[in-house]
């Protein structure tokens, strides 16, 4: 056996585990979860006081080379406990299959939503051309046919400084190639021109509505301080909602309502990009962004159904990872909670003090060890 992770506190949602045992790695696969500490392996390692999760996976972030500001792919990503990443619609069906060697380099796994624009977001120098006359439909779905399993949404921003007057046909075009190619819709809510509920109204069961706690014009939240109904009823349609944090697209003055509502992100992800990577107490990496949410009152649990095994069922990958269950791969994250006074803030001025920071000690991506911290 090549190695074991003995002592840990495995937290596994799909198999609703929270409880100390050890784990058994070889070949690049979990062999089983029990007590192993008399078996020889290649390697032991002392998860006392550690949670052992499935290896996180941040369901929206912009990559390196995918566009003008993507973050560095492995770095970041493994020195914060993630082995899968989806990169949030950066290219279009113009420059995609340009950046296949680096999706094929990586040793994250990587998937993506392909931008709805042909050109992606290719520079930050300006927006994307979403006008429906110039979406490339019959290019879109070939690529969604030839790569069917790394494609795996696709993606439009509603800003309105990219809508202007079109109101919502980009939307409705974009739903319509989205219904064609049997991928999901991840739709870019923040500062969008009309109401959310006009949004969530056109989604259907599996799309994505991302940056749900956003505080741009109109919110999720009706003049009751409630959940506008429109959002409610889209979720038991099977909408799906996404935090998608990064700097501009969280608000606590909405997170707190939606909490107080008991609406919580399916998805908890970081949506980083160059302009957001590091900026403490916005957002900082994965790490930083799920003790907010620890803070905030979500249980470890939560926490790892959101930034696991819930985005490997929207990948269809649940059977492979977001898990610790027996045969699955083995990525793995090694997480310590730490007592620290921390503070949390959004761009509006908004502040959470915490006391709790969770910290990555280790990382393995098929049963490799590809990141550990000095301290463990």
């Amino acid at each position: 056996m090549d190695l074991k992770i003995i002592n840990g506190i495995l937290i596994d949602p799909k198999n609703n585990l929270e409880e100390k045992k050890d784990i058994l790695i070889d070949n690049g696969k979990i062999v089983d979860v029990g007590n192993f500490k008399e078996v020889d392996t290649f390697k032991t390692l002392d998860a006392t006081n550690c949670y052992v999760t499935p290896g996180l996976i941040d369901y929206h972030i912009h990559l390196q080379p995918f566009c003008e500001i993507g973050v560095p792919t492995e770095i970041l990503c493994f020195s914060s406990g993630v082995t899968t990443a989806v990169d949030a619609g950066s290219s279009g069906c113009s420059n995609y299959e340009s950046y296949r060697p680096a999706i094929e380099a990586s040793n994250v796994r990587i998937k993506a939503y392909l931008n709805v624009c042909s050109g992606g977001m290719v520079t930050s120098s300006y927006g994307e051309n979403i006008n429906p006359k110039n979406f490339n439909e019959k290019k879109i779905l070939r690529l969604f046919d030839k790569y069917s399993d790394d494609l795996v949404a696709l993606k439009i921003r509603l800003d309105k400084n990219l809508v202007k007057d079109m109101g919502m046909e980009p939307l409705k075009k974009a739903l319509r190639i989205a219904r064609k190619s049997g991928k999901r819709l991840v739709v870019h809510t923040t500062n969008a021109p009309m109401p959310q509920s006009d949004i969530a109204n056109e989604l259907e069961n599996g799309d994505v509505f991302t940056h749900m706690y956003h505080d741009f014009d109109n919110t999720i939240i009706d003049n009751n301080g409630k959940i506008c109904r429109d959002i409610l009823n889209s979720r038991e349609r099977g909408v799906i909602f996404d935090a998608a944090n990064a700097r501009f697209h969280f608000a606590f003055k909405v997170a707190n309502k939606a909490f107080e509502n008991n609406f919580l992100p399916d998805i908890i992800s970081t949506d980083l990009t160059k302009k957001s990577i590091y900026k403490k107490p916005q957002i900082f990496n994965m790490m930083f962004l799920i003790s907010k949410y620890l803070n905030m009152g979500l249980s470890i649990s939560q926490i790892i159904e959101k930034a696991s095994y819930n985005p490997a069922k929207l990948l269809n990958m649940d059977n492979e990872i977001g898990s610790l269950s027996k045969g699955y791969c083995a990525d793995i994250a090694v997480i310590k909670e730490t007592e620290k006074d921390i503070i949390f803030e959004d761009w509006q001025g908004g502040k959470l003090e915490g006391k709790k920071l969770l910290k990555n000690m280790m990382t393995i991506k098929d049963g490799e060890i590809v990141f550990q911290d000095i301290d463990f």
